[in-house]
């Protein structure tokens, strides 16, 4: 009995020891995967243009900075060999919603709201929202309204709107001044086509265009593409701009293109954020470029509203271009007239002292509804800020992570649906034709108002 006792104490621990080397070996298994399995997230610096039109699933979003190389934001399994600023994290790409470049942000915002919609499981945002600091109307804009002068009744104002499709003034030119007569339009931006430095349907163009004189409409050339800052898109728009002069050249005076509209919006270069300055440079290089190439053409750029020529680096782009324009166009999209003056009121300030004309843009297209998610500081959350290799990064998750040292995290709160009501008038058409009359009127107090431009009607 004592002899089997023994032999049993001594299987009993033989069966520890192998039970404590089969756990050590399963956690040894798994600190092994876990490391195999990290994920690393890596920023990477001067890469060339080329590499975002090759398939790479790990880059999770990228900028170009103004000499155009790439930065790409990556996240990985393993740290990567090349020269990229990078950091272990403990976050899968596959809990990723959506991750970008956010400049802006910084650790000391408590509040940060993502707009945007859902798609194949994927949180597409259109546009980080930060705390809104109140822009309230300084009094000497106040004062410069009131000392502007009183209304000219005898200023000509102009009305004008977008046919965005060439297929418009083409084949059916009667539907664009069916348009222009029941709106008072006076001029119209239209787009033209070219190929190898020559206007495409010069003919129909030329034809057009008398037509339009007869009806008592200006006709303005439109080009729009935000790559017009870059090396790829510059050059198109100069061959543009240049079979443009040439179609000029041979028309006759009433057959002829009155202006050229820029409707670049250099601000949706992925990385504009990065480098504003550098961005703003360029466009102004390019605006600055077109008038050179067409010094007949009068030339308008269009800008949105929150491009506040008081700012110092859009004040700056402004006084590089102002010999080269003759107008400014406002997006000044919102539908309660309080906000259209208020935003207007910075730019027509400008016109004024700048002699230069300002036209007022409105909106009357639908718009996508989308979400805007708001989110508040917290110790875990699905919204994370961090930084990697100086540059402030925003990682949106399916689930709530708990941040550590180096990672800010926010916690969602609620949601809000944007319709797009407050920003056009498509679901109140009726107001909108009842508000312009009374909105020209006050905004005809500044020298500079020229007119309102409407934006859609191509669609009614």
């Amino acid at each position: 009995m004592g002899e089997n006792a023994t032999l049993w104490g001594l299987a009993k621990e033989s069966s520890k020891t192998i039970l404590m080397k089969l756990l050590l070996i399963a956690l040894l298994i798994i600190f092994t995967e876990t490391q195999a399995h990290a994920d690393w997230l890596s920023v990477c610096h001067n890469q060339p243009a080329s590499v975002i039109q090759k398939k790479n699933n790990d880059r999770i979003a990228y900028y170009f900075s103004p000499d155009e190389s790439v930065t790409l934001l990556q996240i990985t399994k393993k740290p990567l060999e090349i020269q990229c600023k990078q950091i272990e994290v403990g976050i899968s790409g596959g809990d990723i919603l959506w991750a970008g470049f956010a400049p802006n942000v910084t650790p000391n915002m408590t509040n940060i709201a993502l707009q945007g919609s859902t798609k194949d499981e994927r949180f597409l945002v259109s546009e980080v929202i930060l705390p809104d600091v109140a822009n309230v109307a300084t009094e000497e804009n106040s004062i410069q309204k009131k000392t502007s002068g009183q209304v000219n009744h005898s200023k000509p104002l102009s009305r004008s709107a977008w046919f965005w499709s060439p297929d418009l003034w083409i084949d059916t030119p009667e539907k664009i001044f069916d348009v222009t007569s029941k709106f008072g339009i006076n001029r119209i931006y239209i787009s033209i086509l070219t190929l190898h430095g020559e206007v495409s349907h010069a003919t129909e163009l030329h034809k057009f265009i008398q037509s339009a004189h007869f009806h008592g409409v200006q006709v303005w050339a439109v080009l729009g593409d935000p790559r017009a800052i870059m090396n790829e898109g510059v050059s198109a728009f100069l061959s543009a701009t240049a079979a443009y002069t040439a179609f000029n050249n041979e028309a006759i005076p009433t057959g002829r293109l009155k202006g050229l509209q820029l409707d670049i919006e250099p601000y949706l270069i992925p990385g504009y954020l990065q480098n504003p300055e550098a961005w703003l440079s360029r466009y102004a290089d390019v605006i600055n470029n077109i008038h050179r190439t067409a010094p007949a053409l009068q030339i308008d750029i269009v800008v949105p509203f929150w491009f506040d020529p008081d700012t110092p680096q859009v004040a700056s782009m402004l006084g590089n271009v102002t010999d080269s324009i003759n107008r400014i166009t406002v997006m000044d999209y919102r539908t309660d007239p309080a906000q259209i003056m208020h935003f207007a009121t910075p730019f027509l300030n400008w016109g004024m002292h700048n002699r230069k004309a300002i036209d007022i843009a409105l909106e009357t297209l639908p718009m996508v509804q989308e979400d805007r998610r708001h989110y508040r500081q917290a110790d875990a959350g699905e919204l994370l800020q961090l930084q990697v290799g100086g540059q402030s990064v925003l990682i949106l998750l399916k689930d709530v992570y708990k941040h550590n040292e180096s990672i800010m995290s926010y916690r969602y709160t609620y949601t809000r649906i944007i319709d797009g009501t407050d920003i056009s008038f498509f679901k109140t058409k009726g107001a909108f034709k009842e508000l312009m009359t009374p909105l020209e009127a006050e905004l005809n107090l500044w020298p500079s108002f020229s007119g309102l431009a409407i934006h859609g009607l191509d669609q009614w």
